[in-house]
């Protein structure tokens, strides 16, 4: 349990340090002085800094697979399904800000073999985002744009958030996320459907 603990906290130090200062700034020095331990028990849990940074990316994407996946199967309508993962992914800001800055800009320093495991959970977000897209513009319910075109219109207007996002702003995360919704509904559907469709959504909201 001890050795658990001690491995938590490095993790939680290093992402305080990564987000703050940026991983390549950050030194397995400045870690084990924050966390307190000797540089043996660090490497007791990690071959290098690396490693770490993966873990952090590893778990936040493990994280974000997890809520847009439950939200995309907690209803037999795939708009409402969309409208949710949207909102839920855009909600985890709150408590995940930092994994999720260290999650989009540090992942480029992973050496090849990380980066490699890495982007496979990158394509599975994509896939669960694609996928439902591709559902809702079999219906007929879609301006006639191309499916890749509109799930990476939705990560940029998602990913990009983190970085303008202020908790004592003048809108909470939630109608920021509400707001998003509008947004990307606003570019994939026709107009009569999000009319219909987003008054739904807002009536049962």
């Amino acid at each position: 349990m001890k050795n658990c603990n001690t491995k938590n906290k490095i993790v939680e130090e290093a992402t305080d340090l990564f987000y703050k200062y940026g991983f390549a700034r950050a030194s397995i020095r400045d870690i084990v002085g924050a966390v307190g331990v000797t540089n043996s028990t660090f490497y007791s849990h990690f071959k290098n800094k690396d490693e770490i940074l993966y873990k952090i990316i590893e778990d936040i994407g493990l994280i974000l697979i997890t809520t847009i996946t439950e939200a995309s199967e907690m209803n037999e309508d795939p708009v409402k399904c969309l409208r949710e993962m949207i909102f839920r992914q855009a909600c985890l800001i709150r408590e995940k800000r930092k994994q999720i800055k260290i999650y989009i800009e540090e992942q480029y320093q992973l050496p090849v073999y990380l980066r490699k495991q890495a982007l496979k959970q990158h394509r599975r977000i994509y896939d669960i985002y694609f996928n439902k897209i591709c559902e809702i513009k079999e219906k007929g319910f879609t301006h006639d744009i191309d499916s890749t075109v509109m799930t990476f219109s939705v990560f940029a207007i998602l990913n990009w958030s983190y970085r303008w996002f202020r908790d004592d702003g003048r809108l909470s995360i939630e109608q920021v996320a509400e707001h998003m919704i509008r947004v990307s509904f606003s570019g994939i559907f026709k107009e009569q459907v999000l009319k219909e469709k987003y008054q739904q959504l807002l009536a049962a909201s």
